[in-house]
């Protein structure tokens, strides 16, 4: 028998307010009082409170790049801080790492073949 949920409608609403101060899917699930994981649950449970968490995790995004904004323009606060917290949250975005598909579109090109070939034709003579 499972255990009941504690999932809210409410929570829709107080996610979206709660996350636009810039805290964390993590930071919500303790002012609740539950597990970050039944966060994630519930995502997957409740397409409104799917939606309401892309909106906060986006307006939490915002809170951060505003931030960065001020100390650019010569405000106070950390830039360091304020990067971190977005390279953290909003990796798509703000992420170095760039990633290359070195595959062809018909697949001749995989790394392992290329390594192998490379292998053939200098121990060819």
């Amino acid at each position: 028998m499972a255990r009941p949920t504690k999932y809210k409608k409410t929570y829709c609403k107080q996610i979206i307010a709660f996350m636009e101060n810039g805290y964390s899917v993590t930071a919500f699930a303790g002012s609740i009082g539950v597990a970050r994981s039944s966060v994630y649950l519930w995502a997957d449970e409740y397409p409104e409170f799917s939606d309401a968490l892309k909106i906060a995790q986006a307006k939490a995004a915002i809170w951060w790049e505003d931030r960065l904004r001020a100390v650019a323009q010569g405000g106070e606060g950390s830039a360091v801080a304020a990067i971190f917290g977005l390279k953290n949250r909003v990796a798509d975005d703000w992420r170095e790492k760039q990633e290359v598909d070195h595959q062809s579109s018909d697949g001749s090109m995989t790394p392992a073949k290329i390594i192998i070939e490379a292998v053939d034709d200098n121990c060819d003579g």
